[in-house]
């Protein structure tokens, strides 16, 4: 348990307090928490102990199950403090607009977009097929002179991957598509530098029209949850769907972050050969 929900549950009952499961994000100005089995009245309690603990956070909601669905999302539920859903977030220097409602978002994947961004070289020509509200793309383009191409089809993703465009002053070096990534290979001219995968739970689905798209010699980000015990089965797992792709050069795999209980992200960084 986090040192702030550890500090939330302070006074709590042990059996309430034991409701409470140790995620928690803050993004921007607002803070979801997870319970595993808590009632409404102990969710309030520890929701206004946040509020109370954390100067910067203005609003706390509830994810209720998991994320779901094609673009993502969290069911939400206002537990305390202000009802928007939509903030200002900061990280590696940029500033996303985002509707946590709406949109997905980790603040738990900074990381791993400074990343990617230090691995693109000057000159690239960069693909992002699950571009979101831009944390990736807006990060290259920032820190890279690169051509980034963002595709997303959530609409409201979309339109806020556009005002952050304007707001970080790339807006001049991403190209927007508003569609689903299984029809870039018939509206894109050329190939790609480096392809980013970042849906790790549908990426699977779409590592053909990736494969289409990327330059001889390109890397592809393929990003998956995995059920494992850990790193190394998890790998064994990433490896094992990619079994039967053909062209690939060469294959690296890297953990990205524990999801949940015997649940791990990866990334297969693959290098492509087109001869």
């Amino acid at each position: 348990m986090t040192r702030l929900l550890r500090k939330a549950v302070e006074g709590l009952g042990e059996s309430e307090a034991n409701g409470v499961q140790t995620g928690i994000d803050v993004i921007g100005d607002l803070a979801i928490v997870r319970f595993s089995r808590a009632p409404p009245q102990v969710g309030e309690r520890v929701a206004e102990k946040i509020l109370q603990e954390m100067s910067n956070v203005k609003g706390v909601f509830e994810q209720e199950g998991g994320i779901e669905g094609e673009y993502r999302l969290r069911r939400l539920r206002h537990l305390a403090g202000e009802r928007r859903t939509t903030t200002l977030h900061k990280e590696n220097g940029c500033r996303f607009l985002v509707d946590i409602a709406k949109v997905y978002y980790s603040p738990r994947l900074s990381t791993e977009r400074l990343a990617v961004a230090m691995m693109v070289r000057d000159g690239e020509r960069v693909l992002n097929m699950f571009a979101g509200v831009g944390p990736f793309s807006i990060t290259i383009a920032r820190m890279r002179r690169a051509s980034v191409t963002s595709c997303e089809s959530n609409k409201e993703a979309y339109r806020l991957h556009l005002e952050n465009n304007m707001m970080n002053k790339v807006a001049g070096r991403i190209t927007m598509i508003n569609t689903d990534a299984a029809t870039l290979p018939s509206r894109l001219e050329g190939r790609f530098d480096r392809i980013l995968m970042p849906h790790p739970s549908r990426a699977d689905r779409y590592i053909g029209a990736a494969l289409s798209l990327v330059a001889d010699g390109g890397v592809i980000h393929y990003y998956r949850h995995l059920s494992a015990e850990g790193f190394e089965e998890a790998k064994s797992g990433i490896l094992n769907e990619l079994r039967e792709v053909q062209g690939l050069r060469n294959v690296e795999v890297r953990k990205v972050r524990e999801v949940g209980p015997r649940w791990l992200e990866v990334v297969a960084d693959l290098q492509v050969s087109r001869n």
